[in-house]
């Protein structure tokens, strides 16, 4: 028996198909939620071995668990972290963070707080659950093997090049290898992706785009605010519920400031302020306004300072007592440890997110570009990317339709284990997209008995999408 043929055996006996064998080498660009959410699945569900995930940051920041803020998973992304991470992943993700039981709405004046009961786990069986984004991130980080991650690497990558052999590497502008040579190429590379613009456009490097500031500023869209956000080691005072986030929004919307608890001991902060914030605003919170846009108009995330610290702190004292809270708990956040962020999303989200020639994917928010007004980002970085364990590949569709071709990794005995992923997948495309009129009412209950009832065009307009 040859060597090839003896491979072969040897991972058909393993349950490894010839799909997940070809996917073998992965390259994942970026090592937040969504990059680490992919390799996961690519690992521990689909059996594709050698995945590497290049995270710029240095192995110290990618440790850190007190890095970022927070992220909120409902019942999609916690269904999702269990069909790749199993029970005792989602067990830690929950104990580590907190199960909310709902929303407390602070309307001001000394009035008292509005409770809205959040029904997630009476219908789902399911919580909201309310965590650091570090400790996620190491939950994720501690399903792959060691070595998959690379740190301090990826910071020059500007595009990809074909290798010869169906590869791709990713280079940067000078067209020097950033990594290694691989069949698939994953982009995990955030709001501000390198690839979005590359794979919409048709090219290969963002040079051609003329440069990576050009065609990274051309691809998203400023939403009018700016976002601050940090978690603190620090409790809710007394009296606010522990197992709520609270939220209080001046009357023209000029100010909204949130806080929740992320885990014992830990709560999660917010503060977004609008551009234009009226006639209605503080004064203090209109002429504070520009300078803080100014501070994040760079792009991406970046840290505070004591006097931005401060401005934040007078601002909400402004409102009165009843954001005296959350002032207590700016005030006792270290500045290096706030982030500043715009808000942005993407200009457009496809119509395709593969490249032409198939050897480019984007995930998370290189795919979607989601703005973090929405508190959405770790609901939609997680449940799309098991879809990617399984149809790891995807090659272009034909002209004119949102159909790619794609080759299942999971032999047909064990593609019963798609079954919940499936559902989060259509069901996140499905209320995202309610405008496409192709994808009714039927695509929806014939992928809820998938696999084996749906008609192969519908599974696939929903995998498209």
């Amino acid at each position: 028996m040859s060597l090839y043929n003896s491979k072969k055996a040897m991972d058909a006996a393993r349950g490894r198909s010839r799909a997940a064998c070809e996917a073998d080498g992965v390259v994942v660009v970026g090592g937040g939620l969504a990059g680490l959410a992919t390799a996961a699945a690519l690992t521990r569900v689909a059996g594709v071995q050698r995945v590497t995930v290049l995270e710029r940051s240095s192995a110290a920041a990618f440790s850190d668990q007190e890095a970022g803020a927070a992220a909120q998973l409902g019942p999609n992304g916690l269904r999702a972290l269990r069909f790749f991470g199993g029970e005792q992943t989602l067990a830690a993700v929950r104990s580590a963070g907190t199960e909310l039981a709902g929303m407390a709405i602070h309307p001001g004046g000394g009035a008292a707080a509005m409770l809205i009961p959040d029904c997630a786990q009476a219908d789902t069986g399911l919580p909201q659950v309310l965590v650091r984004w570090g400790v996620l991130r190491s939950a994720l980080a501690d399903l792959l093997p060691e070595g998959a991650v690379v740190t301090g690497v990826g910071s020059y990558i500007a595009g990809y090049q074909l290798a010869g052999g169906g590869a791709v590497v990713p280079v940067s502008t000078s067209g020097v290898h950033q990594g290694e040579i691989s069949p698939l190429l994953v982009a995990a590379d955030g709001l501000r992706s390198i690839f979005r613009p590359i794979v919409l456009s048709g090219v290969q490097n963002v040079q051609e785009l003329g440069g990576a500031e050009a065609a990274v500023i051309g691809s998203v869209k400023d939403g009018g605010r700016t976002n601050i956000k940090a978690v603190v080691r620090q409790s809710l005072p007394h009296g606010f519920a522990a197992d709520h986030t609270h939220a209080y929004f001046t009357p023209g919307g000029g100010l909204a400031v949130f806080a929740g608890s992320a885990g014992d001991g830990w709560t999660y902060w917010a503060v977004s302020i609008a551009d234009e914030v009226g006639d209605a605003a503080a004064p203090l919170l209109a002429a504070t306004s520009s300078s803080l846009r100014q501070a994040a108009q760079a792009g991406g995330l970046s840290c505070c300072d004591m006097a931005l610290r401060q401005i934040l702190v007078n601002i909400c004292l402004s409102e009165g007592k009843d954001l005296q809270f959350v002032a207590d708990l700016i005030g006792a956040t270290d500045p290096a440890r706030i982030l500043l962020q715009r808000s942005e999303e993407a200009v457009a989200v496809g119509p395709a997110l593969s490249s032409r020639d198939g050897r480019v994917v984007l995930v998370g928010d290189a795919a979607h570009g989601m703005s973090p007004s929405y508190g959405q980002a770790a609901n939609f970085g997680t449940p799309p990317y098991p879809q990617h364990a399984i149809y790891p590949s995807c090659p272009p569709p034909p002209p004119h339709t949102f159909t790619p071709t794609i080759t299942p990794t999971l032999p047909p005995s064990q593609q019963w284990r798609m079954r919940p992923c499936w559902l989060v997948v259509c069901a996140t495309r499905i209320a995202c997209q309610r405008r496409s009129k192709r994808m009714g009412r039927s695509a929806w209950h014939a992928a809820a008995r998938w696999p084996h009832a749906a008609p192969s065009g519908q599974r696939r307009r929903c995998e498209g999408r």
